[in-house]
């Protein structure tokens, strides 16, 4: 189980491949084929998302720092198969933090966890800033609590994530199913409730499941 918080300062990767319906999970195999990897390396966890459209799959990647992902990319034989996903997939990496969680309080709890177990519908909206000022105008805009979506039915938990080079925020949401989501989705465009930051900004949404999460094995 992954838990998502800003107070653990990981170096988080969003990972976004887009394909066709049936190389999906050819994608998810050859991630599958490389095993896990051990602490020691600063990996934490690896969180693989298939869209529900089948042309697309996401991968939140959670690091200990910038150095240790840096590590990885000297591993000869992930580095082949990475090059094996380019021929049948487009690839884009977004590398952020996390500087917002909320959960819905009737719930209970404050952790925002990724668990197989969950039967949750994801939703990863990637919003495309222009400029460090615009970014930082959005994620002024969305990292506050929302009394609203606590009372929306169906919400349970969202967290909003900046990218280094103020190119991107990215919004992790979970909803009990597509049916809430799509609700509240409705209701939003509905009410013209959409943040004014997003003005002139290009969003795109992905709606997923979780097909793995891998954590780094203990040694």
């Amino acid at each position: 189980m992954t838990r998502i918080s800003a107070e653990d300062q990981y170096y988080t990767l969003v990972n976004i491949f887009e394909t066709s319906p049936e190389h999906q999970h050819r994608l998810i195999d050859i991630w599958q084929s490389l095993g896990a990897a051990d602490e020691r390396t600063g990996l934490v966890s690896v969180n693989a998302h298939l869209s529900h459209d089948g042309n697309s799959v996401i991968s939140y990647i959670q690091w200990r720092d910038k150095a240790a992902w840096e590590g990885i990319l000297v591993d000869p034989g992930r580095q082949e198969r990475f090059k094996e996903v380019l021929t049948f997939a487009t690839f884009d990496s977004i590398h952020c933090e996390v500087v917002y969680t909320q959960r819905n309080p009737k719930l209970g709890g404050t952790d925002i966890d990724i668990s197989e177990q969950q039967d949750v519908f994801t939703v990863v909206e990637v919003a495309r800033t222009h400029s460090k000022s615009q970014q930082d105008a959005l994620v002024a805009a969305v990292a506050q609590p929302n009394a609203a979506l606590d009372a929306t039915p169906g919400y349970v938990s969202h967290s909003v994530h900046r990218d280094f080079e103020g190119e991107a925020v990215v919004s992790y949401s979970q909803w009990q199913d597509e049916a809430a989501y799509q609700a509240f989705r409705a209701g939003r465009d509905a009410e013209g409730t959409r943040p004014a930051a997003l003005d002139g900004i290009d969003v795109r949404e992905y709606t997923l499941k979780i097909a793995y999460i891998t954590e780094a094995t203990k040694v």
